[in-house]
């Protein structure tokens, strides 16, 4: 079998973040500036586009992030389904690089 494989776009992250997808709770296992992977239990049709809400603690605070993408991979997982996510804009593309920082 020959097998492909296509360059990612941007450097993933596995992350552990609570993520709502069209307002249903769901669990991150990896993000990048491009797509998310998810876990849920009811997983949308590939091509559906949905809204999400990474959500995240700083300084004893919650905070949400919210973007949009369209499902490009749904995988069962266990009891559950594995589903990618490319983002419609890229998280972050809005930040400049600060003065001593590294990137």
């Amino acid at each position: 079998m020959d097998v492909t494989m296509r360059p990612r776009s941007a450097q993933r992250f596995g992350l552990a973040l609570p993520v709502t997808m069209d307002g249903q709770p769901c669990a991150c296992h990896d993000l990048s500036a491009t797509g998310v992977l998810l876990e849920t239990t009811q997983p949308p049709a590939v091509g559906a586009q949905v809204a999400l809400e990474l959500q995240y603690e700083l300084d004893g605070r919650g905070h949400g992030v919210p973007c949009r993408g369209k499902v490009v991979r749904v995988e069962r997982h266990g009891t559950s389904w594995n589903v990618a996510v490319a983002l419609d804009e890229p998280l972050f593309a809005d930040l400049e690089p600060q003065e001593g920082g590294t990137g």
